[in-house]
């Protein structure tokens, strides 16, 4: 039985000895696992109640991950479904005012194509009104939570349902609590 015992412990030290080097332990080499995911942002869908030219307008704003558009690899190699975003917009008596899909190519003049290729556009906020526009803040930029690069767009639409997009500068766009209390 003693036999047993005493080699029985020398097998578990000569175990023991080659799990360390020089009474270090060595922790396993860890393998990378490719991320083979196509991750996606949460859909968004947010509805407005708009005093506009003596009237009442519902300006819905829904953003949705799309996977019939290409797929966007940030510089992580991490990769993302597009997102689009449909902005609709109602008169009272319910009659269709403006309907138009966006997605990220509506800024490709204002961001270089790899930028535009590694980002998504991120969203869009109903940003208020004047007499001849309704405005709107969008963003392109990192989907992943954890980064807050984007760049800002400030988005109008006219009277007659036309749209003109401008780059937005970040400080008018961080002193504006509207897009901060949406969390675009």
């Amino acid at each position: 039985m003693a036999i047993l015992t005493t080699a029985a412990t020398f097998v578990a030290c000569e175990k023991e000895k080659k799990q360390t080097v020089n009474n270090i332990i060595v922790p396993p080499r860890e393998e990378k696992v490719p991320d083979t995911l196509i991750h996606q942002m949460n859909e968004i869908d947010h509805v407005d109640e708009v005093k506009w030219v003596g009237s009442t307008y519902k300006v819905r704003v829904h953003r949705y991950s799309s996977d019939s558009l290409s797929v966007a690899t940030d510089e992580n190699g991490k990769r993302y479904y597009n997102n689009l975003i449909r902005v609709h917009i109602t008169r009272a008596d319910g009659s269709v005012f403006f309907d138009k899909l966006f997605s990220k190519k509506m800024f490709e003049g204002f961001v270089d194509d790899k930028y535009l290729s590694q980002n998504l556009i991120l969203g869009m906020v109903y940003n208020g009104n004047d007499a001849n526009n309704l405005y709107f803040l969008g963003s392109v930029g990192c989907p992943d939570i954890l980064t807050e690069e984007y760049v800002p767009f400030n988005v109008s639409v006219n009277r007659v349902g036309e749209v003109k997009v401008e780059k937005a500068s970040l400080e008018a766009v961080e002193n504006d609590s509207t897009l901060v209390s949406d969390g675009v």
